[in-house]
């Protein structure tokens, strides 16, 4: 059993379709993100690595509940990738990386009713009020060394999304998205970027994989594979796909520059 969350598992079954998993080698479509082309990679790669367990998946929204559950063993792995600072002291086995260290840049997100924020200055955006995960240790430090001092806590980004839509906060990060205008759109709620800006996250993101002999035989498969999907070009090209590594932000400016 593998743990993702519930808005990913339904974008990843649009991704997908009627498609065979293995076969995939254009991860582009609808639903495609960061998330939903991970789920793909992470079966491509057991398969790859010679796994032959039949997977399955189970949804679970809480990014702090999923590392109680693999690490308790009650799921073989994460379906979607975590930061491995994130893992630091916790009895969890960590794929290698999806995310190298140095590739992952984001968006300030907002909803694209809020033309305010959407036409601020970003010395003026960082005087609002952002909105995060407390579970997410890297982005919540991320926002606080942009600046940002008033930042609220959602268990899931689907209420993130909500509260952006209620006013209660008006930006999140999030990485970018392969629409034309780089937008998604959950439960109804359209997010887009502030234009020009974009933000490197420090830090490597890895599968996780529980401390069993079940889930040491799914990370040593899933390890085998995705060195050959690396050495294909596959990852890469995955993540281009959902907008992850997306061209289109090349010449935006970089809030945070490496010093």
């Amino acid at each position: 059993m593998i743990a993702v969350p519930e808005d990913v598992l339904t974008d990843y079954q649009r991704l997908v379709g009627n498609r065979d998993v293995q076969a995939i080698v254009d991860y582009s479509g609808p639903g495609a993100r960061r998330d939903t082309v991970e789920m793909i990679l992470l079966q491509q790669a057991l398969h790859l690595g010679g796994s032959t367990e039949v997977v399955r998946f189970s949804p679970l929204n809480s990014y702090a509940r999923t590392f109680h559950e693999v690490e308790s063993g009650r799921v073989a792995a994460s379906g979607t990738s975590a930061w491995a600072a994130d893992a630091v002291d916790r009895k969890v086995q960590l794929s290698s990386a999806l995310i190298q260290e140095g590739e992952y840049v984001v968006g300030l997100y907002t909803v694209a009713t809020n033309t305010a924020v959407l036409g601020m200055p970003i010395a003026s955006v960082v005087r609002q009020t952002a909105v995060t995960n407390r579970a997410w240790v890297n982005d919540y430090n991320v926002l606080q060394r942009l600046g940002f001092k008033h930042i609220e806590s959602a268990p899931t980004f689907p209420m993130i999304a909500r509260m952006l839509k209620a006013g209660r906060a008006q930006v999140t990060l999030m990485s970018f998205k392969p629409t034309p205008d780089l937008s998604l759109t959950l439960e109804g709620i359209r997010l887009v970027p502030l234009q020009g800006v974009k933000v490197a996250m420090p830090g490597s993101r890895h599968f996780l994989f529980a401390p069993t002999p079940e889930g040491d035989q799914a990370m040593r498969a899933a390890n085998i594979g995705l060195a050959k999907l690396r050495a294909e070009g596959r990852i890469r090209r995955a993540y281009e796909a959902g907008g992850f590594f997306n061209a289109r932000v090349n010449d935006w400016t970089l809030l945070n520059p490496p010093k």
